[in-house]
């Protein structure tokens, strides 16, 4: 049986931008081979066409853009997927005021982050946290924060499952509901998440497997083991280096480059920060320090 995704020319991709540095977004725009402009223009095969809506790169502007969000919050622009950059702020740390907005409700309230969040996750196909801020909280949630902030699998619960299902339901014998998928990294290499996308495009479509690991990250793409290292390290840590009392993390990029196979990190002289995994700033920025070496 196909889902209604592989029955149809588009899917659209809504892009959310929390707390954050847009780096996500960067590192997207940076992929190739394929990259997003391959899914904008239906050059990727068994992939349905993508059409981007993306607050820093839509033509439209202010209530014009506004309103694929309220269509797909509605359940009139489907299917979709939804995409969270950065991290869900706790609005109740706010006072009076917020801490994001993208928009303004009819009594002139401002819609915040969350709030979309609360309406589209469910309705969508598949949600996907970029970044590290948007899968574990990442800098923004760090030890002394002031906004409470979190990762949208923390936001919205272990047990979440998305709309995935050919007949829009989670609990129908044909649902292809999916808990939020995480692609970690400050940030993730943009190749990594592009063919992310693509796998969730043909899981839906019913052609492939999408296997996530315990952490509910691409299997494929994060399983090497990597020791944050102080800068001007030989990476993999040349003979000496206590690898053995640091804890290592998942991460692709000094096997898969960053971008086109090359550089990286540790690999081209800076530091290995474990970016990938939960709390990393809190845990393993101490580590990259040059005189940590040893």
């Amino acid at each position: 049986m196909m889902s209604e995704v592989s029955s149809l020319e588009a899917v659209h991709l809504i892009w959310l931008s929390g707390g954050g540095c847009s780096g996500c977004t960067k590192a997207m725009m940076g992929s190739s081979e394929p990259g997003i402009e391959d899914l904008i223009l239906g050059n990727v095969p068994d992939a349905p066409r993508v059409i981007l809506v993306h607050p820093d790169l839509a033509m439209e502007s202010g209530d014009a853009f506004l309103a694929n969000l309220e269509q797909a919050a509605k359940g009139r622009l489907s299917p979709f997927v939804l995409v969270l950059e950065g991290a869900i702020a706790d609005e109740s740390l706010a006072g009076g005021g917020c801490f994001s907005r993208l928009g303004t409700s009819a009594d002139g309230r401002p819609v915040t982050i969350a709030n979309w969040v609360d309406r589209l996750a469910p309705k969508a196909e598949a949600v996907i946290a970029i970044g590290s801020c948007a899968s574990w909280g990442g800098v923004p949630a760090a030890i002394g924060n002031p906004t409470g902030a979190r990762g949208l699998e923390d936001y919205l619960g272990r047990d979440f499952r998305s709309r995935g299902g050919s007949d829009g339901s989670a609990d129908s014998p044909n649902s292809l509901g999916l808990p939020v998928i995480n692609v970690p990294g400050c940030a993730p290499t943009g190749e990594g998440f592009i063919e992310t996308l693509i796998y969730v495009f043909l899981h839906l479509a019913r052609l492939v497997p999408l296997d996530l690991d315990e952490e509910r990250r691409p299997r494929w793409l994060y399983n090497h083991d990597t020791y944050p290292s102080p800068p001007r390290l030989a990476y993999p840590p040349a003979v000496g280096f206590d690898t053995l009392s640091r804890p290592s993390v998942k991460c692709p990029v000094p096997l898969t480059g960053w971008s086109r196979s090359y550089g990286g990190c540790a690999s081209v002289g800076g530091s290995c920060i474990g970016c990938t995994e939960r709390g990393f700033a809190d845990n393993h920025l101490a580590l990259a320090r040059p005189d940590a070496a040893i």
